[in-house]
């Protein structure tokens, strides 16, 4: 466990945002970027809010014209929103489809990370795209080692793409009490070219979970909360890494309720958490600001 004197700070306990899930978060010309969001009933908001300093929020888009639940990039300083089409904007709030259909389709719950000059398209499945311009793409493989993955906490972090946890379609043994046809991991990969991964942890000290997120942040890569579906729970645990092997949890007080797919943000020196599923969905903001050589500090 951590022992640093440094906690989580609760912004807002309620954003001007809707309370939601599964929000994609983005940092473009210095504001936080909030689209879309899950709502109960399985409800699609499509709206876009942006802001400076994650307590007062503005909302850019009721109607955004994008795919629902697109994950987005910043990309040759220029939004990306990809999913089943590809929309680029110079501003947030102007938007161009440049392409109608992408090769991966409608998928969910992988992730679009921008890393060696291109636009990287991780999972859901096992499958690893990547392009220059968001309209041609290519496969750099479709058969990724870590499996049909989903749910994944996927990043950029120390020139290295990872994916961390998440869940196969498959039914474990003994099966687990939240979804009986999943299979949840509690693994850590790495890549250098998006084709060849390496498993660098089977077991990591943190609990098998799925719908987790991670951002790397003060020279560590970080991975919160998710749901624990082998015993069907949310989680709320912060842990963090500088290799991904060696696990240390970050303990505060306070600290955010236990929940799954927040929206997390590296911004303005400060590690954010947003909104996310706590049974209800919630919108409020926390953040967590750390010093330099902050791991090392008593």
């Amino acid at each position: 466990m951590s022992s640093t004197p440094y906690n989580w700070e609760l912004l807002t306990e309620h954003a001007a945002f809707s309370p939601r899930d599964t929000s994609e978060g983005i940092v473009f010309r210095d504001k936080m970027w909030l689209s879309n969001a899950y709502h109960h009933g399985n409800v699609l908001v499509r709206d876009l809010w942006n802001s400076t300093d994650g307590t007062n929020w503005s909302q850019v888009s009721d109607d955004t014209p994008y795919g629902g639940y697109s994950e987005m990039v910043v990309f040759e300083d220029r939004l990306f929103a990809v999913k089943e089409s590809v929309w680029v904007s110079d501003d947030g709030e102007d938007w161009t489809k440049i392409l109608d259909k992408t090769p991966f389709g409608m998928t969910g719950y992988g992730e679009l990370i921008v890393y060696k000059g291109k636009m990287w398209q991780i999972g859901p499945g096992p499958e690893v795209w990547s392009s220059t311009d968001g309209q041609h793409w290519d496969c750099a493989t479709d058969a990724a080692a870590c499996g049909d993955r989903r749910s994944s906490a996927t990043m950029l972090f120390d020139d290295k793409l990872w994916r961390i946890a998440g869940n196969s379609e498959q039914e474990n043994s003994p099966v687990e009490k939240g979804y009986p046809n999943f299979t949840t991991y509690n693994d850590v990969w790495c890549s250098t070219d998006g084709a060849e991964w390496t498993q660098v942890l089977e077991h990591a000290p943190w609990a098998p979970r799925m719908w987790c997120r991670g951002r790397a942040y003060a020279g560590a890569l970080w991975l919160i909360g998710g749901f624990d579906n082998a015993n069907h729970t949310n989680l709320g645990d912060v842990w963090y890494t500088h290799d991904g092997i060696t696990w240390t949890e970050f303990i505060s007080d306070p600290v955010f309720a236990p929940r799954h797919e927040p929206t997390l943000y590296t911004a303005h020196d400060s590690l954010w958490v947003v909104a996310g599923n706590t049974w209800p969905v919630v919108n409020d903001v926390w953040r967590l600001t750390l010093p330099e050589g902050w791991d090392s500090l008593g």
